[in-house]
């Protein structure tokens, strides 16, 4: 999808974060921006902020993890806007802690919004994707999808599950005739949203800005990449999996940071307790719109 001027593009999780950076930027581009989160508030700050710079814009609350509520949304854009060309699967949480701290009902819910949110709205949304002569599917999954990540297992899990999900789609829409709909998965590093404030990134692994990263996935979509690693150490990640003695690679995981940048978390269920670094192998309802401007 080299032109996006015109395309008009649902961005989920957009009221804040990273999801606020690539509906500004996404509009900058020339496109009309379809504002959705969970929360009026955001959803109708979202919308001020671009309209205010003279950008295209329309909001509505949307839950992810309700079936009813993205069906209702997409009922609304449909017949008040027309059909989207571009869909950004965005919105995502985290918790961290020992596995058995974090309750159970938040592994859940990680689960929930993470994995099935996607699903769901990607499901709601395919067949109209199908029909445009050109659309696009963006899903935002993370560096941790190509590793372990200590602390935040059940986020790791669902941004595995969000990688096999878009890459396992591409080859179905291309095997099925559908070439014309294009998927893009990001792996990005730590962001710095908020969302993952006390974190430590591993040796000489910058934290990416959302406009930084907004402005990446802007690019990704133009030349249609299938794949977006950032920053550029995080291509380096499936090697070292694949290459190294499992042993080896929880070695030097801990020693470079990579196992260990949850430790810090803000949101840490509790101080986990860390062992010396060893090569020794280890035991194997709908939901109503909010504003339209």
């Amino acid at each position: 999808m080299t032109q996006l001027k015109d395309k008009r593009v649902l961005i989920t999780g957009s009221g804040h974060g990273l999801g606020r950076e690539l509906a500004k930027t996404f509009a900058k581009a020339g496109c009309e921006i379809i504002v959705t989160d969970r929360e009026a508030d955001r959803v109708a700050e979202t919308v001020a902020s671009l309209t205010k710079s003279n950008l295209r814009a329309f909001g509505y609350v949307m839950d992810v993890t309700n079936a009813a509520s993205v069906q209702d949304v997409h009922e609304h854009v449909l017949s008040e806007h027309g059909p989207i060309d571009i869909l950004i699967n965005n919105a995502g949480i985290v918790s961290g802690g020992t596995f058995e701290n974090v309750t159970l009902e938040r592994h859940k819910a990680i689960f929930e919004v993470n994995c099935l949110g996607p699903v769901t709205v990607t499901h709601t949304l395919l067949p109209e994707l199908l029909a445009r002569p050109e659309a696009h599917i963006v899903n935002i999954a993370s560096a941790s999808a190509l590793l372990p990540l200590p602390f935040a297992a059940t986020y790791a899990a669902s941004k595995w599950a969000v990688l096999g999900f878009s890459e396992s789609l591409l080859a179905e829409l291309r095997l099925t005739g559908h070439g014309h709909v294009h998927v893009t998965t990001v792996c990005p590093g730590y962001i710095a949203t908020g969302m993952f404030t006390g974190t430590k990134t591993p040796f000489l692994m910058p934290m990416l800005t959302p406009g930084i990263l907004a402005e990446r996935i802007v690019r990704a979509v133009k030349s249609n990449c299938e794949l977006l690693q950032t920053p550029w150490q995080v291509k380096f990640l499936p090697f070292i999996t694949t290459l190294l003695p499992r042993p080896v690679q929880r070695w030097l995981g801990v020693k470079l940071g990579v196992l260990t940048g949850m430790q810090t978390w803000q949101g840490m269920a509790e101080p986990p307790r860390f062992a010396k670094p060893t090569l020794q192998p280890l035991a194997s309802d709908s939901v109503p719109r909010v504003l339209s401007k």
